[in-house]
């Protein structure tokens, strides 16, 4: 399964709340790049790691509450970006961001995430 097949399917597990289905495209040896100054902040290795991180940022939010709008898409046969604007909501405060997650998928799982923030003080404040 190419780059782009793996991040509709995991995309869509995750438009429709089923987190477990979209953990199942993490590769056991998954890497997941952080940038900023929290505690989230780093590289976190493995398939338990990155869930443990991802898991770190929904504790932060209310609820589920994390809107992701996909505004466009670059890809090749084993990596794709995707510029997003995710809106988190905490409370009475919410936070609107644009973010660029790059992706690269072996076999059909993804086996690295990059994080680039468009704000990065913007999404420390909020998450660290």
């Amino acid at each position: 399964m190419n780059a782009d097949r793996v991040m509709i399917e995991y995309s869509a597990a995750w438009a429709r709340g089923d987190i477990e289905a979209a953990e199942r495209f993490y590769s056991d040896d998954v890497v997941m790049r952080v940038p900023g100054r929290g505690d989230l902040a780093g590289t976190h290795e493995g398939k338990q790691a990155v869930i443990a991180a991802i898991d770190a940022v929904l504790a932060r939010t209310t609820g589920l509450s994390v809107q992701v709008d996909v505004l466009d898409r670059l890809s090749s046969s084993d990596r794709i970006a995707v510029l997003m604007r995710q809106t988190s909501q905490r409370g009475e405060t919410q936070l609107e961001i644009r973010r660029v997650n790059l992706y690269e998928v072996r076999d059909g799982l993804i086996v690295g995430i990059d994080v680039f923030e468009a704000n990065q003080y913007e999404a420390d404040e909020f998450f660290g």
